[in-house]
């Protein structure tokens, strides 16, 4: 028999061994497809619009109210409540009811007239960092237009030409326009990492439980194709099927959900290729650790948050300990979250992540040569 023969029969063999085994088209194409049209339901609408909040009014004159019916006029906030006490204020924020502070001094009117520096003091629930944003940037814009409002009222009355008082006030506007997150929703926050993290998921859980059943039959002296062949070949086939997978996610999905993507396609086919190549790797690798198939969905299972945490995306990197920071690399979705992100939603050029892919080129060497040496390892056991 020919190597073209052998390379053949041994691929009809892989091919077999994915496309008979129903927990694996359970994951590849149930769970793929099944996550892609379910995650991104709960967030399709959800855009942070007018948030509750409360004010703790320490001052109750004329200027502190009219500060507060500002706030409540702004697009981002709606003032809720009015507590009187610090302990009902923190109660409303712990209940829910509120996702924001805003506390206004004693001697806030007095200061500001008299032009002396006085203090506003913002809180709120930063567990959601885009609630967060809005009531904080809602707050900022009502202070800051009634700043400005006092002091030309101030400039009017010291007799200060009207023409000049704009620019000696506000010498410079800020206009804000977000640029990776036009809408300022979770959908194009959170979708473009999540995805990544359903294909390195899946593509674990796939080709590691095919690895560990192979291994299985080796053990049980059926026949095979050789580990020469077939490690390579096994690489190959799921590669090839995801990278149709992406097609699909960073493709229609992201056009039916409306997530922005600007990657050329050339160099996202390019990184998409290194990424499913470091994943399957490590993918394969699990396999030969894991004794047994529906580990590696336990192993994927107990990983999913840890993994969303450390992958800079809910998380900045920069804040995490320097160990963690160096281990969370060890795991192909890190640098390929990092890697897409740059890419396909910051326009990034190629060059701007060579680190990450400089990481995914060490990983392949590492589990690409752990893969080796353990296949060799099984190999031998099994021939003796």
């Amino acid at each position: 028999m020919t190597f073209w023969q052998r390379l053949w029969q041994a691929w009809q063999a892989e091919l077999n061994n994915i496309f008979t085994d129903r927990a694996v088209l359970l994951v590849l194409a149930g769970g793929i497809l099944f996550y892609a049209v379910l995650y991104p339901l709960p967030y399709q609408r959800n855009v942070p619009g007018e948030q509750a909040v409360a004010v703790l009014d320490h001052d109750r004159t004329t200027l502190a109210r009219q500060l507060v019916r500002m706030a409540d006029a702004t697009p981002q906030v709606r003032v809720a409540a009015q507590p009187r006490s610090m302990a009902e204020a923190e109660a409303l924020l712990i209940s829910g009811q509120v996702h924001g502070l805003l506390i206004i001094p004693a001697g806030f009117e007095r200061d500001v007239y008299l032009g002396r520096p006085t203090s506003l003091s913002f809180a709120g629930d930063a567990s959601y960092f885009l609630i967060y944003g809005n009531v904080v940037e809602g707050l900022v814009t009502a202070a800051t237009t009634l700043t400005v409002q006092t002091q030309v009222v101030s400039s009017l009355l010291k007799g200060e030409n009207p023409a000049r008082i704009p620019g000696q006030v506000m010498p410079t506007r800020i206009v804000s326009h977000p640029v990776f997150n036009p809408t300022g929703g979770y959908i194009n926050y959170i979708v473009p990492a999540v995805f990544v993290l359903i294909l390195h998921q899946t593509l674990l859980i796939a080709a590691g439980s095919i690895t560990v059943k192979d291994r299985a039959r080796r053990r049980l002296g059926l026949t095979a194709p050789a580990l020469t062949l077939a490690l390579p070949l096994r690489v190959v086939t799921f590669v090839a099927i995801y990278l149709l997978f992406a097609m699909l996610y960073f493709g229609f999905f992201f056009q039916l959900y409306g997530v922005p993507h600007v990657a050329a396609p050339g160099v996202l086919l390019a990184y998409s290729l290194l990424f499913f190549l470091t994943t399957t790797l490590f993918a394969l690798w699990l396999g030969y650790l894991l004794p047994r198939p529906e580990l590696p969905t336990v192993v994927v299972l107990v990983s999913s948050l840890p993994i969303v945490f450390t992958a800079g995306f809910a998380w900045p990197a920069d804040n995490l300990p320097g160990w963690l920071d160096t281990l969370s690399q060890l795991i192909p979705a890190k640098p390929g979250i990092q890697g897409f992100l740059a890419l396909n939603q910051m326009a990034a050029p190629a060059s701007a992540i060579s680190r990450e892919i400089g990481v995914q080129l060490m990983l392949c060497l590492l589990y690409g040569g752990g893969l080796a040496w353990l296949a060799a390892k099984a190999r031998a056991r099994d021939a003796c």
